[in-house]
């Protein structure tokens, strides 16, 4: 089993496929395998090197118990470790929710790393408060509410993602989230990288019209998949496919 470890920490990868190298970076409580289970490598191995990973705190990576060790510019540096473990001095990101996030900060801390990204269901500007604000209406008033819990719940409904949950760290998981939540003003990064980009979102994501904001400033296109709420816009690959591949196939020529 492959890890990389120059960041000093652990983080488990696969390899798949031929081509110019392109990463795909999960979401929270998701494993770089899902990549896999939902279609997305069998579709992308045929034209790229498709480099999955599990993000710090999931699957077989570590899951540290400090919180700064899941700050945004770690999280890059475990990037960069996959990368310079596997001699590629530049890729393709593709990263969804938390995945995206760590895509912008792939933008703002190490942009001479990146040849084009791709980020999909996250909001750059004000990240998690957008999902929160959205959510708070659906829920019954609360004087202080656990996000953790509340992600857990939904997330669950999935037996991918429930799988995940009950073979992961709890306290890492938890540890996670609360990094996405301090992270704000990441369009700044990606307008100032000056890679070619794409956004995507659910049309019934909170996060959709700020995507869309953030790609006219950036350059970038944008894609909305119709139909489709957070979770969908990941699990319907069949949506996702065709609005993202004819993009990389633009920037890899």
């Amino acid at each position: 089993m492959p890890f990389a470890t120059k960041s000093g920490r652990r983080i488990h990868y696969e390899v798949e496929g031929r081509g110019p190298p392109l990463l795909l970076l999960h979401g929270l409580l998701q494993l770089g395998s899902h990549w896999t289970l939902k279609g997305y490598v069998p579709a992308l191995k045929d034209a790229y090197t498709v480099v999955t990973f599990d993000s710090l705190g999931h699957g077989q990576s570590d899951t540290p118990h400090e919180p700064g060790a899941y700050g945004l510019r770690r999280r890059v540096e475990d990037v960069l470790s996959v990368l310079d473990t596997l001699s590629i001095p530049q890729a393709h990101a593709w990263g969804y929710s938390m995945g995206g996030w760590t895509v912008c900060g792939l933008a703002a801390f190490a942009p001479e790393r990146l040849a084009s990204y791709v980020v999909g269901g996250w909001d750059p500007v004000n990240g998690l408060r957008t999902a929160y604000a959205a959510l708070a209406k659906q829920l019954p008033p609360e004087p202080v509410v656990d996000w953790f819990q509340v992600l857990l719940m939904s997330a669950q409904r999935a037996p991918e993602l429930a799988e995940a949950i009950e073979a992961g760290d709890p306290e890492a998981l938890r540890l996670c989230l609360k990094a996405c939540e301090d992270t704000t003003g990441l369009d700044d990064a990606l307008v100032r990288s000056g890679r070619p980009g794409l956004l995507y979102c659910g049309d019934q994501d909170p996060y959709h019209d700020a995507m869309k904001a953030v790609a006219e400033r950036a350059g970038a296109g944008f894609a909305s998949i119709e139909r489709a709420e957070h979770g969908g816009a990941w699990a319907k690959a069949a949506k996702v496919l065709p609005r993202v591949v004819p993009f990389l196939a633009s920037v890899t020529r």
